[in-house]
Formats: C-alpha cells, structure tokens, sequence
C-alpha cells in the first residue's frame, strides 16, 4: 500500500465518520474537493478495504458506516498497514521511543501512532524518515516501543 492510499482512506474514513456519506458519488466529489480525483473502482476497492457498509438510519437515510470495535476499526488498520509498511526499526531511548521510516514516511507513520491511541504517548514528532515519540518514563518507552513492534506483524 503506498502513502498515498493510506492518506486517501484515512480521508475517506473522517468523512464518513461524520455520519453524513450517502454515496459513492457525493464520496468522490468531496474527495475531489480535497484535490483527490479517483476512479469509481478505486474508491469501491478502498471502501472494501475499510469495511465501509451501507445502513438505512432511523430517518430513512441511506449511509456509509464504519464498523467501530478496535478490531475492525477503520482507523485502526489503516494505521497497521501504515506501520506494516513504512516502519524499518523501533528502539527504546531513554524515555523516548525513536520509529526509523522509509523515506519520506514520517508524516504518515506518526499520524498512524496517534490513531492507535497508544497510552502514555506524550507527544511525537516527524521528520523525514524519523519519529520522535516522547512517553513520561524509560519504562513507558519500552512499553510504547513493544506495541508498536507488535503492530508490524
């Protein structure tokens, strides 16, 4: 998966978590609204991918929903694929966890830690193809470094 897909389901995700996507077509005009021009088939692929499903609200309204559970949230494994795919090493540094990147990967694996909702995360911070993610203590450090190992696999 490249970094420009996981942006553009990470986007399609915030959309329709707001609970107000009726359609493919109305998906594909907001995208483009954000300078995203894709073909039907890949957005019905990404949809797909994210789990999205159509459900009639109480309203009557037809929407795209996201399953929720932490499981098949679809934040989640956006986020998963994102370090799958981008993370070369992490390593526990004092009380800091330092996650090396691909190049020009930072940005992304950063904002894919922070939709992992990790504990104790204090803060990160991205550079090119390193994240600085800073946690209270050493062992707080060691315990982020292990989850996100975790999540590579």
């Amino acid at each position: 998966m490249t970094k420009a897909t996981i942006q553009r389901q990470k986007l399609i995700a915030d959309f329709i978590d707001t609970g107000k996507v009726s359609s493919q077509n109305q998906l594909k005009g907001m995208l483009k609204k954000n300078e995203i021009v894709i073909t039907q088939a890949t957005l019905s692929r990404d949809l797909s991918e994210l789990g999205a499903v159509k459900k009639r609200l109480s309203n009557g309204r037809l929407v795209y929903l996201l399953p929720k559970n932490q499981d098949n949230s679809a934040q989640f494994k956006i986020a998963k694929k994102a370090l799958q795919d981008f993370v070369v090493s992490v390593e526990a540094v004092s009380n800091q966890v330092i996650v090396k990147t691909t190049t020009a990967a930072a940005q992304v694996i950063a904002e894919s830690i922070d939709n992992l909702y990790i504990e104790d995360v204090i803060a990160s911070l991205a550079g090119d193809n390193i994240v600085l993610i800073i946690t209270p203590n050493e062992n707080k450090a060691k315990e982020v470094a292990e989850i996100i190992d975790n999540n590579l696999q």
